[in-house]
């Protein structure tokens, strides 16, 4: 189903395996993607990814076209599992209210076990 995405830009374009990102979002890829390459972006492999930066960096547009693209319970069952570590404070604010997600149903951030400690006399 892959194919080219035309980035609004002469000459450069979006090459994705799969289904294609959202227009909206390879419009944005400057601000959304600036430390890798858009046309590495697989949207189904790196659905994870996607969303978190599109969530924290992302317009109002863009971030409707996410919803549209991967659904409520997409973004819902990214935060669940763990992604409401990986956001800005404000961003979890925002979407656990939205979206009904109590603290308790955030998967527990790891700790490190008293017998691997960080650093050692």
């Amino acid at each position: 189903m892959g194919g080219q995405v035309d980035s609004g830009r002469e000459g450069v374009a979006c090459w994705v395996v799969g289904r294609e990102l959202p227009a909206e979002l390879t419009e944005e890829r400057e601000r959304l993607f600036h430390d890798v390459a858009p046309e590495s972006i697989d949207p189904e492999a790196h659905a994870s990814f996607v969303i978190e930066r599109t969530l924290d960096l992302g317009t109002m547009r863009s971030v409707a076209a996410l919803v549209r693209y991967y659904g409520r319970d997409g973004i819902r069952d990214f935060l669940v599992a763990g992604g409401c570590r990986r956001v800005s404070r404000r961003t979890w604010a925002l979407w656990s209210t939205y979206l009904g997600i109590g603290e308790s149903e955030c998967a527990p951030r790891s700790s490190p076990r008293v017998s691997e400690p960080f650093w050692t006399p």
